[in-house]
């Protein structure tokens, strides 16, 4: 028998499949098929008319109950290959890349392999959201976005520059999946920062995937990040499958790093060194080109007796931010008043004869080591200035 391959799909890009595949497009489910069976009907009327079979609403509810859909699946698939093989048409069954590897595992018989859905219908093509894809030009451009909108410590975006340009390379011989930052310092210094400016660079609009590991100290923590195990009782899946299942963005931001258990540490020391994830379910999370950024308020030498030596030589780049010199404060102060100047002019439809002048004299920065207490400071200032313009 001819196997076929398995096209999966991911819910966030939804919309634009099916603007593409619907008229073309049955979507089956067990009655379906049951009724089928019991009239001893054939599928030929529907091969004929349609190019993509989708089999998720087969799989609602208790997808791990592989005794309620196993017996349908295999009628089906079978009438899909003979079909197939003797009509030699170009035709496609595909799932919710949820239910994919379960699939998979119980019908490797029948199913070569599992492909991306939009890969084979060119939608990803569409709009590149990882660092590695991007044209030099592009590429430049993301320094210059960074270099324009992270304040302070100039050293760190030399060195992320460099250490991106090298993991692009050797990402494309293949040498290399995932890059990885290790920043430490005290908080409010732009370490978090880095994450979001990069995902704003290159996957904007899309969610952040962030997990701050100040909640994965206890022994169970893998369960709530990756899923519990198949047959415990509650919630199967995990925070960090879930975000990246949910998200486009390429960047992952692991908060607090140094909180984590030993099980996490050991569970981000084989991500790093392989490339990819498998959760509970059995689904393969593949961050071929992702961007990993974590974070810890530690200072870099107490940071080393928490890590041990064979994870804290997987990170890329290790860097220890420092607090932002007066200057470099001063030149946050006004990118962000010019920023919420434009934010007020487009939000209330503002003409030339408003004086969008924020008045930060009475600022000292000096007395902020910590960018988001300078930052509330100013949002006060603005929100009185809303109000002085009778807005």
């Amino acid at each position: 028998m001819n196997r076929i391959t398995l096209f999966s799909y991911k819910l966030i890009n939804i919309e634009e499949i099916f603007d593409e595949i619907t008229e073309n497009t049955c979507f089956l489910t067990n009655t379906d098929v049951i009724n089928r069976i019991k009239d001893d009907s054939t599928f030929e009327e529907v091969f004929q008319r349609y190019k993509f079979f989708d089999i998720s609403l087969m799989m609602t509810g208790d997808f791990e109950r592989v005794d309620i859909w196993i017996g349908t699946l295999l009628f089906f698939v079978q009438k899909f290959i003979d079909y197939q093989k003797n009509n030699k048409k170009d035709m496609f069954i595909i799932v919710d890349k949820r239910f994919a590897g379960t699939i998979y595992t119980n019908l490797p018989y029948f199913f070569s392999g599992i492909e991306s859905l939009e890969i084979e219908l060119g939608i990803d093509k569409k709009r590149i959201t990882n660092i590695v894809d991007l044209d030099p030009e592009s590429f430049v451009a993301i320094q210059e976005f960074m270099q324009k909108r992270l304040f302070g410590n100039n050293g760190f975006k030399k060195r992320l520059y460099e250490e991106l340009s090298k993991f692009r390379r050797f990402n494309y011989i293949g040498e290399r999946r995932i890059f990885s930052v290790f920043l430490s310092g005290p908080s409010g210094i732009g370490k978090t920062e880095t994450a979001w400016l990069l995902h704003e660079a290159l996957a904007p609009g899309e969610k952040h995937i962030k997990i701050n590991l100040g909640n994965y100290s206890e022994s169970n923590a893998l369960s709530s990040l990756i899923g519990s195990p198949r047959g415990y009782i509650g919630s199967s899946k995990g925070e960090l499958s879930d975000k990246i299942e949910s998200s486009k963005s390429t960047i992952i931001l692991i908060d607090e790093f140094e909180k984590a258990s030993k099980e996490i540490h050991n569970f981000f020391l084989e991500l790093l060194s392989d490339g990819y994830f498998t959760d509970s379910l059995g689904r393969e999370f593949d961050l071929d080109k992702y961007i990993v950024v974590f974070t810890s308020n530690l200072p870099k030498n107490r940071i080393k007796s928490v890590i041990s030596p064979e994870l804290w030589s997987r990170f890329d780049l290790k860097y220890e931010m420092s607090p932002l010199s007066t200057d470099e404060k001063n030149d946050y102060v006004k990118y962000k008043m010019d920023y919420y100047a434009e934010k007020v002019k487009d939000a209330y439809k503002l003409d030339g004869d408003y004086d969008l002048t924020f008045d930060c004299g009475v600022i000292d920065v000096n007395e902020f080591n910590n960018l988001r207490r300078l930052n509330r400071e100013l949002e006060t200032i603005v929100s009185y200035k809303i109000a002085e313009m009778g807005l």
